[in-house]
């Protein structure tokens, strides 16, 4: 009979490590987990944005306040001579820049979604990233370029004497439930794509369909009674209605844009983060 050779205190003997994978998390809660866990990323991330962005530009940031006040100059006269609206008390071209820098940012925001996290796919293969931190930090960076943009409409506001208020307090908090809707659409649009290529160019034809959909180059006044309910029923009306009003009637949007903004926002935000994190592995086979 042989003995049983026991291990020595010098060399302990090793244990199995048994893998639960019934005790994994939805992957949704692990996504966001790792999201926290590599915050400074998304961080670095996001600067690195800005300075590509601003580093391509002849103007640098200076295009950035140009670019919509070129667009708001074309659209007041196009839309001030050629179509009648009903009487306005607010001026028309901070109606038609305010609701233009909040569909600019919904625009660019979630096609470069879609863009970020088809060109993070070599750097993700090589090491650990979690996918959101693209998404995530592409939002961050359109937020600070529509901050950047606020700035000559306040300008605009003190040359037509637009009274200013305390309401404009409550424009970041607009600006974040869009930041949060646009991130919503923008994974959901980006998780579709990786299986339908089309999906992108498809995008790009309902975003346009979009913009003539909300009242950002009209008043919702024009729209027949009839069908105004249906045009309640779009996002963007509402979410654009919390950052409008407080430049053009110096008062916070009704509760009303608010809950609404709010609901749209989170159901999207929940819709898009459920899709993207239970099918993130198809990204694997596209890098």
């Amino acid at each position: 009979m042989t003995d049983t050779p026991t291990p020595s205190p010098a060399q302990p003997a090793l244990r199995q490590q048994v893998y639960d994978s019934s005790k994994r998390s939805h992957p949704s809660i692990e996504e966001l987990t790792e999201l926290v866990r590599f915050w400074e990323l998304v961080i670095q991330w996001t600067r690195r944005n800005i300075k590509l962005r601003y580093k391509r530009s002849i103007l640098g940031v200076v295009w950035t306040l140009l670019e919509p006040l070129m667009l708001m100059t074309i659209l007041t006269v196009v839309f001030s001579t050629a179509f009648r609206f009903p009487t306005r008390d607010y001026p028309f071209p901070l109606f038609i820049l305010s609701g233009l820098l909040l569909f600019d940012f919904f625009n660019r925001s979630t096609l470069q979604i879609v863009e970020e996290t088809v060109a993070s796919l070599g750097l993700a293969s090589r090491i650990y990233v979690p996918r959101s931190v693209f998404a995530v930090a592409t939002v961050l960076t359109y937020l600070v370029s529509w901050g950047i943009a606020l700035i000559p409409l306040l300008g605009i506001m003190l040359v037509l004497r637009q009274p200013l208020s305390w309401a404009i307090l409550t424009i970041p908090f607009g600006m974040l439930l869009t930041g949060l809707f646009a991130l919503g659409v923008g994974l959901l649009v980006a998780t579709l794509g990786a299986f339908f290529h089309d999906v992108k160019l498809t995008y790009q034809v309902l975003l346009t369909g979009w913009l003539y959909a909300t009242p950002i180059i009209y008043p919702l006044e024009i729209v027949p009674p009839q069908f105004q309910k249906y045009f309640l029923l779009n996002p963007l009306l509402h979410l654009v209605a919390l950052v409008r009003e407080p430049i053009i009637l110096a008062r916070v949007a009704p509760l009303e844009n608010w809950l609404a903004a709010l609901g749209f926002s989170l159901a999207a935000l929940a819709l898009g983060w459920w899709v993207f994190t239970t099918q993130r592995n198809v990204f694997d086979y596209r890098s």
